[in-house]
């Protein structure tokens, strides 16, 4: 057995929880769904243990700012809140009701599953294609610029639009 198959079999793991192997994507957006960093670790890595290193890539980048954070329940913990509390950012827990059960939208949550789901559109992203944690992250990026680009596109004008003079002469 090689290093590569190796590195292939340690960068996998199970979620007991949703019956998954495989690894995890943990993001973080800004409010309109926009990629602005992205960790992948293991399936089994819980997401209160990925998040402090998610946050501390993003700030480790000079001008970055964050003021406030808005997660779901999961991504609680004295490890997480000490990595909140060192950057200054405030970190506001979206939790649901009391007694509710179901699939219900929750405030600023939807954001992400948002993003998510516009990165498993990509077919490198849709099942686990690559052996390394560092080349999957990079398959998110690619996958998050594609559709930005994609986005700013739909917004330029089109053909007939811009250059009117191409079109054919109205037959008399």
């Amino acid at each position: 057995m090689d290093a590569s198959e190796t590195v292939g079999e340690d960068s996998r793991g199970y979620d007991g929880g949703t019956s998954r192997d495989g690894r995890k994507r943990h993001i973080l957006t800004d409010t309109e769904g926009l990629l602005l960093e992205v960790t992948v670790t293991t399936a089994d890595v819980h997401d209160s243990k990925a998040a402090p290193a998610l946050l501390e890539a993003f700030m480790d980048q000079p001008g970055r700012l964050l003021k406030l954070v808005w997660a779901d329940s999961a991504y609680q913990g004295p490890t997480l809140a000490k990595a909140f509390a060192r950057h200054g950012v405030g970190i506001e827990v979206v939790r649901r009701s009391d007694g509710q059960r179901g699939f219900v939208v929750l405030a600023r949550r939807w954001v992400v599953e948002r993003t998510l789901s516009w990165l498993s559109r990509s077919r490198r992203l849709n099942r686990d294609h690559e052996r390394r944690p560092d080349h999957h992250a990079q398959k998110v990026w690619r996958a998050a610029t594609i559709r930005l680009s994609r986005h700013l596109a739909a917004d330029a004008p089109r053909w007939p639009d811009k250059r009117p003079e191409r079109l054919l002469p109205a037959a008399a």
